[in-house]
């Protein structure tokens, strides 16, 4: 079998291209793509090894996120979603991971970490209601990851839990601009028991220096939480603009000034747009792999929150500078990228959804960092 970036198959990267247009018209990720992957084992990248999981290097992963990414944004971005759950899964006690993956590792792990539903502690664990949005994978999950707040005490207090798909209803409400074969509908529930050990404290596990998290056989599950997954959203959206540039590339190449005759590839404007551009995806992916560094840093007890809103920061301009490079692509490219079946259009759209997740918000990560570097707190933005 041949083999691609990331030690990924061609056969494996070639399904998820040739689909990518049926995830786009299904709103959901292609069944081909999904039991591909699940062949090719990424759908255990970061599930731990004590339930049968790869547990793999946090950058390796990363760098399969981007991978996948390039070749279809939708199965590059629910699987970022699904790993990275996993990963935080791991800091779950092993009752609840037991549960989560008793039928084995290769599940799609979707949900929401947003605190969106309502938590109240009742005999025997705790009850939820709410609607959570954002749950890409959601079609292929047997699990979901989703936060709540519970108000029942003098302050409130956030928990994340696991609950099984059959407790939840899903709601096809996944119209969107871009990102649309990820299928991120809203999960609805009412009044459903959530057991003791599916649920945990929120500040306890996305420290990543909870009990269950320091068990493991390596230093995976203390990589603190909220950077990692900004990081992990950098790393797809990465692939997304490597995309985007090869197809601007695909098109300039391709066409001819149609009042001149001449090639638009030698229009010295366009030489500079991508130029800037490629600057923009060069610089932007050093900075993805600096952060991966930080954090595998922090996980070995070199950690402080300077450190942290640095991490948060560098991904959200790195998804900053890919979003730039991608709009001047665009603007460089001519009316033939607006068509619906071009892949920068493709892209464009992509990029731009992706940019709106909340955990890469580009001004409260940039005041966070700016803050540190003056020597103040992180003004309670959370790390």
């Amino acid at each position: 079998m041949n083999q691609a970036s990331g030690g990924l198959s061609s056969d494996l990267l070639h399904t998820l291209a040739a689909h990518t247009g049926k995830s786009d018209v299904a709103r959901q990720l292609a069944g081909e793509s999904v039991e591909a992957m699940r062949a090719a084992g990424l759908w255990r990248l970061l599930v731990p090894k004590r339930a049968g999981g790869e547990e793999r290097d946090f950058r390796d992963a990363a760098q399969i996120i981007t991978t996948c990414s390039r070749h279809c944004s939708a199965a590059g971005w629910v699987l970022m979603v699904s790993a990275a759950h996993d990963w935080i899964i791991g800091g779950f006690p092993e009752a609840a991971q037991d549960d989560v993956w008793r039928d084995g590792p290769d599940g799609v792990t979707p949900g929401s970490l947003a605190p969106s539903g309502a938590i109240t502690p009742v005999s025997g664990g705790f009850a939820i209601t709410g609607r959570w949005s954002f749950n890409s994978g959601a079609a292929h999950g047997a699990w979901f990851l989703l936060g709540n707040v519970d108000r029942s005490g003098d302050k409130p207090r956030l928990y994340h839990v696991v609950v099984p798909r059959a407790d939840l209803t899903l709601d096809d409400n996944w119209q969107t601009i871009g990102l649309r074969g990820t299928g991120s509908v809203d999960a609805t529930a009412e009044d459903i028991l959530v057991p003791e050990h599916r649920a945990m404290d929120s500040g306890l596990l996305l420290s990543g220096r909870g009990e269950w998290a320091g068990r493991h056989g390596n230093a995976l599950y203390r990589i603190p939480i909220i950077p990692g997954l900004a990081v992990y959203l950098a790393a797809a959206t990465r692939g997304i603009a490597d995309a985007a540039f090869d197809a601007a590339l695909a098109l300039i190449t391709a066409q001819t000034d149609r009042y001149t005759g001449k090639p638009k590839l030698e229009r010295p404007g366009m030489h500079m747009r991508l130029a800037e551009a490629r600057g923009e995806i060069t610089c932007a992916g050093r900075l993805v792999d600096d952060t991966l560094e930080l954090l595998v840093r922090a996980a070995g007890r070199d950690d402080s929150p300077a450190l942290r809103a640095q991490a948060k920061f560098q991904a959200a301009y790195a998804v900053e500078l890919f979003r730039r490079a991608v709009d001047r692509l665009m603007a460089a490219s001519g009316a033939r990228s607006a068509f619906d079946d071009s892949a920068l259009q493709r892209a464009f759209r992509d990029l731009s959804m992706a940019a709106k997740h909340e955990m890469i918000n580009y001004d409260t990560s940039a005041q966070t960092y700016g803050r540190t570097l003056v020597g103040l707190d992180t003004h309670g933005f959370p790390l």
